[in-house]
């Protein structure tokens, strides 16, 4: 058993690795609030390397939940990623936006949307670094992360895209058959919003929104990868993204 918080952090970025699964944990160790779980993300962070860009749920009531990404969980579009050894085992279909400026203090929304450079087609890989998901408490895979594995980018999209983000048709395709999709998400108000709640956040906890990051706002659609090698999101008829997985 995870016997310390310093012990449980290095046994969760080992297993996002190939390291052993983690569990059980000591429920003294699990975040008992948000704080704690920002904590634990802080910390994960610390033991990983850089800060490469955020998750964040637009459209959320009250304050969104966020998790910073690490630099090297950022994937080129196309990429190959071993699903094996980073234990990915859900595909999800994202709205990103690269930011081309910094925010810094608390900009308002004028300021985050001179700040987007552009909206991007993204999937993330969400990975299970414990010995059994189901039975894990929802505060300890916060503050794993939220349970980050990859973030696959994909190109820029026109900016027309903006207006319609709120029914936007998304679909997600797992060796070219459709696995899930939708037509309703957070809007360009939702995720602006997110920005500007963010980015105080983030600088709070010493990791400030910088140009060259990617925020990711939040899945659209989801589907467990079932060992699927070809992954593709597409984002109605405006771009797609697309990852390769071995396992």
């Amino acid at each position: 058993m995870t016997d310390s918080q310093e012990t449980l952090v290095k046994a969760l970025v080992a297993a996002h690795d190939g390291g052993p699964l983690v569990g059980p944990v000591d429920a003294a160790l699990v975040p008992a609030d948000m704080a704690a779980v920002y904590a634990m993300q802080n910390s994960v962070i610390a033991g990983i390397g850089p800060v490469g860009g955020w998750k964040i749920m637009a459209g959320a009531q009250g304050d969104p939940i966020c998790a910073p990404i690490p630099a090297n969980r950022f994937f080129a579009n196309g990429a190959a990623l071993d699903a094996k050894t980073h234990r990915h085992f859900l595909a999800e279909v994202e709205v990103a936006v690269l930011l081309g400026a910094d925010l810094y203090g608390a900009p308002n929304r004028f300021e985050v949307e001179a700040a987007i450079a552009s909206v991007n087609p993204a999937l993330e890989m969400i990975a299970n670094p414990f010995t059994d998901r189901d039975a894990t408490p929802r505060n300890l895979q916060l503050g794993d992360l939220q349970s980050n594995g990859a973030v696959v980018v994909g190109p820029a999209l026109s900016n027309d895209i903006r207006a319609t983000l709120a029914a936007l048709p998304v679909s997600l395709l797992l060796d070219g058959k459709n696995a899930k999709d939708t037509a309703t998400g957070a809007s360009w108000d939702d995720i602006v919003a997110a920005l500007v709640w963010l980015a105080p956040h983030a600088e709070a906890r010493g990791f400030p929104l910088k140009a060259g990051q990617t925020v990711i706002t939040g899945s659209r659609v989801l589907a467990p990868l079932a060992g699927a090698d070809l992954v593709e999101g597409r984002l109605g008829d405006w771009g797609k993204v697309s990852a390769r997985c071995t396992y």
